[in-house]
């Protein structure tokens, strides 16, 4: 892959009158730079015209997309990816439809069920329809049916009883405005399957999630706190580290499901799945994670790591997988597009010499008789 010029897109934080942005932004364009390529900063906030703007103004070879959201929406990482698209700009991970699949929990589901990948038995419950899903066993996993970084998930998320789902439920509807999904708890080990690539895609070393140092009364969840509150019981419990005791089967067994439910929702270049190990063997998928956090100590850095890919490689890595695949997708011959009234005429001509050749035959049966 020749050096490219390209621009590194991220939300960027303009509250206070100033603007920051994640610590990822710097290690990526670092990554970059020091392979050659050209590099330009990209942040965005809740401006279209000032994004389209500068995409005109900087014309990369391609974007490295590491926006999660937009206005503080959501569904902004899929709207983004849907602006590059539209522009035709190469960007790197996922698309707007991939990104759609995996927003909504539910029709993540749906999809690995039609492509036979493990994942727990679920319900949803939306205001006013709150129905006890009776094929269900608890204990039960309640949470938000759209959100990222395990937004409203907490200890009272893991629920025993009928009365603690309800009650867990209307918080998500009062205090999240949102669906809820409800889910069986697979108790038992947590795996992150980083999976680098597409074609055929490449399952970097397990990482396990390790609970060993959680106190008994907290149960063994990822939660928000976990993850974000350095003052928490659980922040400062949970770790996680390389998956070293596995049998080769089982090895293989986990990271085959992971690859497949990546493959399943269309997500591209780079991904992280998160699988429980249920206390039969089988590897339920709980997550789906597209375009995941590549901070140089986070999950997929790490996972890379162990593959002995240093941060600055699998940076151009993913940048170069990226590249390939719009290069492939440029090389395929393009549909041709006809008119609809083109495609009338064409039509009516083709049903016109029929019905000439079906005289022609009618003529030459009477000239026989």
């Amino acid at each position: 892959m020749d050096k490219l010029k390209i621009s590194v897109l991220f939300d960027e934080d303009r509250s206070n009158h100033e603007s920051t942005h994640d610590e990822v932004v710097d290690e990526v364009v670092n990554a970059l730079t020091e392979s050659g390529h050209k590099t330009s900063l990209l942040g965005i906030h809740n401006n279209l015209h000032e994004l389209i703007d500068n995409l005109e103004d900087q014309k990369p070879d391609l974007v490295f997309n590491l926006c999660e959201t937009f206005d503080d929406d959501y569904y902004g990482e899929m709207y983004v990816a849907a602006v590059l698209s539209m522009m035709k700009i190469r960007f790197t991970g996922t698309g707007p439809a991939g990104m759609a699949f995996r927003q909504d929990k539910a029709v993540t589901k749906k999809l690995m069920a039609f492509y036979d990948v493990p994942c727990p038995n679920y319900a949803t419950f939306a205001k006013g329809k709150l129905e006890f899903a009776g094929k269900m066993r608890f204990p039960l996993f309640v949470k938000p049916l759209r959100g990222d970084a395990s937004t409203g998930v907490s200890g009272n998320s893991l629920v025993n009883d009928y009365d603690s789902m309800v009650k867990r439920i209307d918080f998500i509807h009062k205090e999240l405005n949102e669906v809820a999904l409800v889910e069986e708890y697979i108790d038992g080990r947590e795996f992150f399957v980083s999976v680098l690539g597409n074609d055929p895609p490449e399952v970097l070393p397990l990482l396990e999630l390790d609970y060993s140092k959680l106190p008994s009364h907290l149960p063994k969840i990822y939660s928000e706190k976990a993850k974000f509150d350095e003052e928490s019981e659980e922040y400062n419990a949970i770790n996680f580290g390389v998956a070293t005791d596995l049998t080769p089967e089982l090895r293989n067994s986990i990271s085959m499901v992971g690859a497949k439910a990546a493959h399943a929702l269309q997500v591209m270049d780079y991904a992280r799945v998160d699988i429980r190990l249920a206390q039969d063997g089988v590897p339920y998928v709980v997550e789906v994670n597209a375009n995941p956090y590549l901070e140089r100590t986070a999950e997929f850095a790490v996972a890379a790591l162990q593959a002995g890919m240093g941060y600055n490689t699998l940076v151009n890595k993913i940048a170069e997988i990226s590249w390939n695949r719009w290069e492939q997708i440029s090389a395929r011959p393009k549909p041709k597009k006809v008119h609809h009234k083109k495609k009338h005429l064409v039509a009516k001509k083709e049903e016109t010499k029929k019905e000439e050749k079906k005289e022609e035959v009618v003529k030459k049966e009477e000239e026989k008789k």
